[in-house]
């Protein structure tokens, strides 16, 4: 069985042209597969990045300071184990103080724009509860609490912080 020359140069080109398509798939393919890998690559890369909230964040102080750097607030522990928190305004004034003494005692104080405390609410040693009003001097002007012998008071004082009435 032999072929004519003519036979063979057809079948050769035609083989040629069957080989360069072959190559063309083979070089889309390729890229396809690489395509494939990165992007597997990629989302095992974001699947390991953990970006969810931490579930505990220790420290002794926290800060919190508003878009200019300006300290807005704090949080911490003192020395003597009292904890405390402070708000500022944006001059810087401290607004609100938020405190538990190290003997457990809470307590919550609210500032005038002068930064003098206005009023007062807390809790004694034997958790009886306390609550004054200050006048714009810093005086105490009201007082309302409960004592140890569970007998309410209220009383009113004088500009000066002196008495003025109370009952009982």
């Amino acid at each position: 069985m032999e072929q004519s020359t003519g036979e063979l140069i057809k079948r050769l080109s035609r083989l040629e042209s069957q080989q360069a398509k072959l190559q063309r798939s083979n070089k889309h393919l390729r890229m396809m597969t690489g395509a494939v890998v990165l992007l597997c690559g990629a989302l095992l890369t974001m699947a390991e990045t953990n970006s969810a909230v931490p579930d505990t964040l220790e420290a002794q102080q926290f800060l919190l300071r508003d878009s200019s750097g300006k300290l807005r607030g704090s949080m911490g522990v003192l020395t003597d184990g009292a904890v405390g928190l402070n708000l500022s305004d944006p001059s810087g004034r401290t607004r609100v103080t938020v405190d538990l003494a190290s003997n457990g005692t809470p307590g919550v104080d609210l500032y005038d724009q002068d930064g003098k405390v206005r009023a007062t609410m807390a809790l004694g040693d034997a958790g009886q509860p306390g609550l004054g009003l200050y006048g714009p001097d810093g005086h105490l002007r009201t007082s309302l609490d409960i004592p140890k012998a569970k007998t309410p008071g209220l009383a009113f004082y004088k500009d000066d912080g002196k008495p003025a009435w109370g009952a009982p």
